[in-house]
């Protein structure tokens, strides 16, 4: 088995736009070892990203050439020709079929009947449906290596993706979320609780969700009984035209029960505040003169006002329709309902798995791990959010982990956390990590090696302190040139900066991308690729001048300063 657990060589991928195909990626080479950190740093816009989600298979672009194999195995794949063009004759057959059958079947039902018309309806069905199967069975191929990406997917491979609020479902508990995962991949430990058990509980599960509400809400759920036992006392008794009116009380008494409920929860915090000075709640509270009493007063009542007027509306319905139609709705809503809650509660989670999903969200250090896997994401912090996804793609124990920018938009303290916790799962578990980042900080700190890409090409690549000690690349040295100092005798008026901006992928450049950008671009750099040279055992650049620029960095970037300034730009003050 080979040592490398991702090799990527030679990727070139393009999208396709109404402005016609735009190359995302020239050339990508990239490995990753097992077991080890590799950061992927650049520029936005330099293809990064893209070049992690055609790894997984999730990527929109189409690939020209190129190969990605992980552990040996290859990841991407194209159809042949002829499978190709049989599956497009198999399509455009199967659509005119169609059209063909539905005719033929309005000529069958339309008298009179004549055998032409059905031997046309049983042709087309015979022609369509033996044009399906050669269609589907020229994408045999192409279902098996689906199938295979998706085994690969979470389980082999995980992606941690840049924003973990677009990247969780809103819909789902944490708990639902990370569960899927490892029901995918059958990574889930037996369920304690059996079937019949499980069915069992659920029959009874309507039963115990309403003593349930009963024990949590008893108010509220004592005033909804209470409504429902007066509206068929009243059309029992034959009394609810007479009772029609009264429904509108609830106008009045909801604002009154639900501001003494306000002022009870107000007088209790009040007494908890104030008790080392002595004064009651109730002074505290009705201090003032009567009309400023008279106001708080109303102002605790004004936000029960609503529920108070859309109840009332309700009881009088109940009670102006007949009584037979109101079983009915009752009876009606409850046949729909109960399978409903009863499908929900066998869906459940055993209590077997929710241990064992408590135990991830465990392991990233999440606080109190019970109560955060109930929650939905839109409940969590952004740290926790990162935790949770972090969690959710360990939770397979994958052997290669790509973290896109993990980081960003989470406070230092939290970007600490995280990254401690990704460098344990290394060394625990032995996890291969490409971080992908802009941050060379977090290069420095994480990583055993460093890629650098520039407009969709690898520029830079090496060991750590290669790269960053000895950079022999114009861009990876204007990078770091970039970045502020506090050292002593290197203070610095203004904040270095690479002069101009990433090009246009519509550009098309004979020579280096970098030229436009670059203090020592000439004319071989302009006409002609520059090849990836190794300049030291393990350390290679793509530059025609690695030779010149090995020892002097520090002219170098002293070159990037007088360059910027003669492009119009001195830099950030």
């Amino acid at each position: 088995m080979t040592e490398n657990v991702l090799e990527i060589e030679g990727l070139r991928v393009h999208f396709d736009t109404l402005d016609g195909p735009i190359e995302a990626l020239h050339s990508v080479d990239l490995k990753v070892k097992d077991k080890q950190i590799m950061g992927l740093v650049g520029e936005s816009g330099c293809g990064k990203s893209v070049t992690s989600l055609v790894t997984i298979g999730l990527a929109t672009c189409d690939v020209d050439e190129g190969s990605v194999r992980y552990q040996g195995d290859e990841l991407l794949f194209s159809d042949s020709e002829a499978d190709i063009r049989v599956q497009y004759i198999s399509g455009w057959i199967v659509v005119l079929c169609v059209m063909t059958a539905i005719l033929g079947l309005l000529m069958v039902l339309l008298p009179p009947l004549h055998p032409s018309d059905l031997a046309i309806l049983l042709i087309s069905i015979i022609v369509g449906g033996l044009s399906w199967v050669a269609g589907f069975a020229a994408k045999r191929e192409f279902n098996k290596h689906q199938k295979f990406m998706r085994w690969v997917r979470g389980n082999e491979i995980s992606m941690i993706f840049q924003e973990p609020m677009s990247a969780l479902n809103p819909l789902y508990t944490v708990e639902k979320q990370i569960s899927e995962v490892m029901r995918t991949h059958d990574r889930l430990v037996d369920a304690e609780t059996p079937r019949h058990t499980r069915i069992l509980q659920a029959l009874v599960s309507p039963f115990s969700l309403f003593a349930r509400a009963i024990r949590l809400s008893p108010y509220v759920s004592s005033a909804v009984i209470g409504i429902f036992a007066f509206v068929t006392a009243a059309h029992v008794g034959g009394f609810s035209d007479e009772a029609e009116l009264w429904a509108f009380l609830l106008v009045i008494i909801f604002p009154i029960l639900g501001s003494r409920s306000s002022l009870k929860e107000r007088m209790k915090a009040i007494e908890t505040d104030f008790s080392v000075i002595g004064d009651s709640a109730e002074e505290i509270i009705l201090f003032g003169s009567t009309d400023t009493r008279w106001w708080r007063l109303l102002s605790t009542a004004a936000p029960h006002l609503p529920p108070g007027i859309a109840s009332s509306i309700v009881v009088y319905l109940m009670l102006w329709m007949p009584f037979s139609a109101l079983l009915g709705m009752v009876v009606i809503s409850a046949l729909l309902a109960l399978p409903v809650v009863m499908l929900l509660d066998y869906l459940k989670l055993d209590p077997a798995h929710t241990r064992q999903v408590i135990g991830i969200v465990e392991d990233v250090k999440i606080p109190n791990p019970e109560a955060v896997v109930k929650m939905y994401p839109h409940e969590l912090s952004g740290g926790m959010r990162q935790r949770v996804m972090i969690a959710m793609m360990m939770a397979c124990e994958p052997k290669l982990l790509i973290a896109d920018e993990p980081t960003t938009a989470l406070d230092v303290t939290i970007q600490a956390q995280i990254l401690k916790l990704m460098r344990d799962l290394r060394d625990k578990k032995g996890t291969a990590i490409l971080l992908i980042t802009h941050d060379l900080g977090v290069i420095a700190e994480m990583c055993d090696d460093v890629t650098v890409m520039y407009a969709g090409s690898v520029v830079e690549t090496g060991s750590i302190t290669d790269v960053l000690s000895r950079p022999r690349m114009p861009y990876t040295i204007g990078l770091l040139h970039s970045i502020p100092t506090i050292e002593a005798g290197s203070e610095r008026a203004v904040l270095p900066i690479i002069p101009g901006q990433v090009p246009d992928p519509n550009l098309h450049f004979d020579g280096c991308r970098f030229h436009p950008r670059c203090p020592f671009a000439d004319e071989k750099c302009i006409s002609t690729p520059p090849p990836m040279m190794e300049v030291e055992p393990g350390h290679f650049a793509a530059c025609h001048h690695t030779d010149s620029i090995g020892e002097n960095v520090a002219e170098v970037q002293a070159a990037f300063d007088v360059f910027a300034a003669d492009y119009g730009l001195e830099g950030v003050a």
